[in-house]
């Protein structure tokens, strides 16, 4: 069996609660993140942020007020305020199909990877599931002259 373990990435950037939306739009922006697991003190999942996340709380709003009054707003609203609370994480050893179908029915783009304690150790994203199937695709291309000669 696959599993999540093979095919996340380990050991992601997380925030917390009490950091703000601009240091997670800074985050994602540096990093090319959309998805921003949220941690507590001892770095158990308690939530998740996402550029839709930023985008609803003051993301838009950016062409309508001033850089400073922009920056001002965003520096002062805490994740805590923003983030998703009820997320669907899943464990290294969950099966690399469930976790697909999990993250198609969640439509929410990614599934943080925590251990027995809730603590975050990865995170396996959408764009992570479109190389899975690139790779199984460009098998199934090689293996297709061998089948066709049978």
């Amino acid at each position: 069996m696959l599993t999540v373990a093979e095919f996340m990435s380990p050991s992601p950037t997380t925030l917390t609660r009490f950091n703000s939306l601009a240091d997670a739009r800074k985050t994602m922006a540096e990093n090319g993140f959309r998805h921003i697991p949220i941690v507590d003190e001892v770095d158990g999942l308690v939530g998740l942020v996402s550029q839709g996340n930023i985008l609803a709380h003051g993301g838009t709003s950016q062409n309508y007020l001033e850089p400073e009054e922009q920056a001002k707003i965003e520096s002062g609203t805490l994740l805590a305020d923003i983030m998703v609370s009820q997320v669907t994480s899943v464990t290294e050893n969950f099966n690399i199909a469930d976790a697909a179908r999990l993250i198609h029915q969640t439509k929410f783009g990614c599934l943080p990877v925590v251990d027995e304690n809730n603590q975050v150790t990865g995170i396996i994203t959408a764009h992570d599931f479109v190389s899975i199937t690139l790779q199984l695709l460009d098998l199934m291309d090689q293996s297709e002259p061998i089948i066709d000669s049978l």
